[in-house]
């Protein structure tokens, strides 16, 4: 009665709790795979790749904007959209 009430009992309590914790383990890997997954999806989709064109097209406006206007700059805008493509 000693023994089931100081080592048998608690050492069940503990592989329960461990089995609990790897479930958990298991779950927080599953969530973080299906979140990378959902933004290597936006990343490739129409949204993604909108979003990327006008970051590089404002980074040429702004860059474009430091030096005179030409239509060597007006070129290097549309160049954003040719490397996209």
């Amino acid at each position: 009665m000693i023994i089931d009430y100081f080592i048998q009992k608690p050492n069940n309590k503990v592989t329960h709790l461990s089995q609990k914790m790897d479930a958990l383990d298991g779950l927080k890997k599953q969530h973080q795979q299906a979140f990378n997954y959902r933004l290597k999806r936006f990343l490739v989709s129409n949204v993604g790749i909108g979003s990327a064109f006008t970051a590089g097209a404002g980074y040429q406006a702004l860059k474009s904007s430091e030096k005179h206007k030409s239509t060597a700059s007006k070129i290097s805008k549309l160049t954003w959209l040719l490397r996209l493509l």
